[in-house]
């Protein structure tokens, strides 16, 4: 088991959430890894929901501003760093970020860039369009993925970026003396025929070392770098390792970047074993970023080969949820319906996004950045939720302020309406059974007076109130009303976690996280509607890299009941108090090793409690989005 890495985190913003005690890290892949954590704030950030995080690098000269507004697209996009004598002064750079959280200067003579080899696939699939089509847009053909990748990739390396990475290039497959392999024109049409031999090893194209940008830029041409046939991805991976091994440095990181469209591997090249690649490669300290460059139809056939290979370099999303570990090394979990877990790229839009955000986890002397995650809140509105936390009938109306369900929308509310914490989460509202309308769900004081009996359908899915973005906290808060949110009957937890993870895996962005966090009193989902499993739910989630939070919202009258159920729950997604010590892994994810022991592995909250506990899981989020 890997260890967890104890750290102290710096926050900016979230004013009012001084001194929180958290379990929170960040792992060096950008992963999220549970750890013990320290949450200070100063300032507030401000931005809006357009611009995904970039890095600056500038030698010693760093500045980054906030420009640029777009309300509610949910899409990202930034500015490109520019040098040259301007208004911050000579080789200095200035780049405008919108939506940037968690910046961290990273500087200073303890910081050692790392060595990041790109290793880029050269093979003749990389001539089509990220959907898989043969581009039409001759004679540059730059929708095709070769002409896209190698855009992408000169924008990362571009001085001054390459002052805190130390890049280099390696192309797969190598191409012999000879001119046996074709240019991207040649491909398209079909003018030339590739006859380089079959399953060749990769060629190192430029050096690892400081400021190799420009002899990257230089020596990639979408028009002249030729295309070579077969997909000798093993043979590739091993060159980058016996290369990065041969001039390792005391003290410095080593990374591979593989980019790949993840097409015939198998068909042509089975041998070496990717997996066994990166797994030797992980082995060595060496870890290994996935960027599948492929849409929808071509993603089909690669996604397990790709999310296996994320796992075994410990940078896939949500590591190590999606993944289990063998006598081998990592690999990723049996999924029925697996979602990339990998840094999965359609268009140039999204392979751009993917290489940064592995720029601003590794980067050195620079202002990392760090894409605000998207947290949804799943809130229980079943009818048990209008009973006190000790599971009394309030007497306290009209109101009814001491039940479950006042506390529960107040707590919420509360959140998401802190100063400055809306500019750092995407925050969202899911509220679970989803109200079909025409009255036949129930207000609080109807179910406490039993005035009126809901006569909604059972078990049915939820219904995302406000989808998870920036700015989103007055929206939560005007859908929110204890007197006039309606409470449903039936307990659909596990469909309720369905249509979380449907939202977060049709709305994934490259290198953002995502997490729920399930808000329950835990009651009787089992005897109305066990099916979908919640845990199978969660591990679905934790499969597709995205952590879930489970608040148990009760006093100890109902704890005996759910306290098993939560239990495994908060194992399954990574969030157990202790993590990984009190949970097992398994082929389809984790589970807690023993659910009945009594103390909570879960975050319960008791009467007058559910504001502070859910204020610690979004401070602990926000922690999390702190590269470094």
């Amino acid at each position: 088991m890997s260890p967890m890495i104890s750290i102290l985190v710096r926050r900016r913003g979230l004013a009012g959430l001084v001194g929180v005690a958290l379990v929170g890290g960040c792992s060096d892949s950008g992963g999220r890894t549970t750890a013990d954590a320290t949450a200070a704030s100063s300032g507030q950030a401000s931005g809006t929901d357009t611009a995904a995080p970039t890095t600056t690098a500038t030698g010693g000269s760093t500045e980054s501003t906030d420009a640029g507004t777009s309300a509610g697209t949910g899409t990202s996009q930034g500015t490109s760093p520019t040098t040259g004598d301007g208004p911050t002064g000579p080789g200095t750079t200035e780049t405008t970020d919108a939506a940037t959280t968690g910046e961290t200067d990273t500087g200073g003579a303890a910081c050692e860039p790392p060595d990041m080899l790109i290793v880029l696939d050269r093979t003749l699939t990389m001539h089509r369009t990220p959907d898989g089509q043969k581009p039409v847009d001759g004679p540059n053909y730059a929708s095709s993925k070769w002409y896209q990748a190698i855009t992408a990739i000169e924008g990362l390396v571009q001085p001054p970026f390459d002052s805190s990475v130390r890049f280099g290039l390696e192309l797969w497959p190598r191409e012999p003396e000879g001119d046996p392999c074709v240019t991207l024109a040649q491909q398209v049409t079909g003018s030339k025929t590739a006859t380089n031999p079959s399953c060749e090893p990769g060629e190192i194209a430029i050096d690892v070392g400081p400021g190799a940008g420009q002899a990257i830029i230089d020596l990639l041409d979408p028009a002249t770098t030729r295309l070579c046939s077969s997909t000798p991805t093993g043979e590739a991976l091993y060159t980058a390792g016996a290369y990065l091994e041969g001039i390792k440095a005391p003290g410095r990181d080593q990374y591979v970047l593989l980019v790949t469209d993840g097409a015939d591997w198998a068909n042509t090249c089975p041998q070496p074993d990717p997996l066994k690649a990166v797994q030797d490669l992980e082995a060595k300290g060496i870890k290994t970023f996935i960027v599948g460059f492929n849409g929808e139809e071509a993603q089909l056939g690669a996604l397990g080969f790709l999310n296996n290979l994320a796992c075994a370099g410990q940078t896939a999303k949500g590591f190590p949820g999606p993944c289990v570990e063998t006598q081998d090394g990592w690999t990723g979990i049996a999924v029925d319906q697996p979602v990339p877990v990998y840094l999965q790229a359609d268009d140039a839009a999204e392979l751009t996004l993917a290489l940064q955000s592995v720029i601003d986890d590794v980067c050195c002397g620079c202002t990392k950045g760090c894409d605000a995650p998207e947290v949804l809140f799943a809130l229980d509105r079943t009818l048990t939720m209008h009973r006190t936390p000790d599971g009394a009938t309030p007497a306290d109306g009209p109101d009814y302020a001491s039940s479950k369900w006042y506390q529960a929308v107040s707590a919420i509310d509360d959140v998401v309406t802190t100063p400055g914490l809306e500019t750092e989460l995407r925050l969202g509202l899911e509220l679970w059974p989803r109200d079909p309308g025409g009255g036949q769900c129930v207000t609080l004081a109807q179910q406490v007076t039993k005035s009126k009996m809901a006569t909604n359908p059972s078990c049915e899915t939820g219904e995302i109130v406000v989808a998870p973005a920036l700015q989103t906290g007055a929206a939560i808060d005007a859908a929110l009303d204890p007197a006039t949110t309606l409470i449903c009957q039936s307990t659909p937890t596990g469909s309720g976690l369905q249509t979380a993870f449907d939202w977060m895996v049709d709305n994934a962005t490259p290198g953002r996280d995502q997490y729920v966090v399930l808000v329950t009193d835990g009651a009787d989902w089992d005897q109305t509607c066990p099916d979908p499993s919640p845990l199978a739910k969660v591990q679905q989630l934790a499969g597709a890299g995205i952590r879930t939070y489970v608040v148990g919202f009760f006093g100890a009258e109902a704890q005996g009941k759910a306290g098993p159920f939560l239990n495994e729950l908060a194992c399954a997604g990574q969030t157990a108090t202790g993590f990984p010590g009190p949970c097992t892994p398994t082929p389809n994810g984790w589970q807690a090793t023993n659910p009945d022991d009594p103390m909570p592995l879960y975050l319960i909250a008791g009467d007058g409690e559910l504001t502070n506990t859910l204020t610690g899981v979004a401070a602990e989020i926000a922690a999390m989005c702190t590269p470094g």
